[in-house]
């Protein structure tokens, strides 16, 4: 039959004992570790603003007080006076630069024609939404483009 081990060697840790569980501690701290710079890595680059806007508004009038509207009207004027980057770089689809020669959304809001036009309201509220939401202003851009654009009807 086989030899028996001692008891007196069973339960206590020998060097050979340490050694492997010290290589296998080592063995998973590193795995743990590569772990999470991949996950780190890999994860998306939030932008700490979300619409980022550089250089002079094109439009430099100021958005007249939301206190002067109510409801609606009221809301689009509040959103507009707290994004005004957003809405300068954004065109109106309610073709207002053609008639009226506004240079962009935010233009609509320097007078009362933007509490007239459910068009420039539902742009800012809509702009507003997404700016809150951390889109980009390219972001922001390409949605209000998709969701307003619609073909110019002129007059006769």
């Amino acid at each position: 039959m086989g030899k028996r081990k001692s008891k007196k060697n069973q339960g206590k840790n020998t060097p050979e004992k340490s050694r492997s569980w010290l290589a296998i501690t080592v063995f998973v701290a590193v795995i743990a570790s590569v772990l999470t710079g991949v996950y780190f890595y890999s994860q998306p680059q939030v932008a700490s603003n979300p619409a980022p806007a550089f250089g002079q508004l094109i439009e430099t009038r100021p958005v007249l007080n939301h206190a002067m509207f109510s409801g609606k009207a009221a809301l689009a004027y509040r959103y507009a006076a707290e994004i005004p980057k957003v809405l300068d770089g954004q065109f109106c689809y309610c073709y207002c630069k053609r008639e009226h020669n506004h240079k962009n959304l935010l233009t609509c809001f320097t007078s009362d024609h933007g509490s007239k036009c459910e068009i420039c309201m539902d742009e800012v509220i809509y702009s507003y939404e997404l700016f809150k939401e951390g889109k980009s202003l390219d972001d922001i851009v390409v949605a209000i483009d998709k969701k307003f654009y619609r073909p110019h009807k002129r007059r006769m």
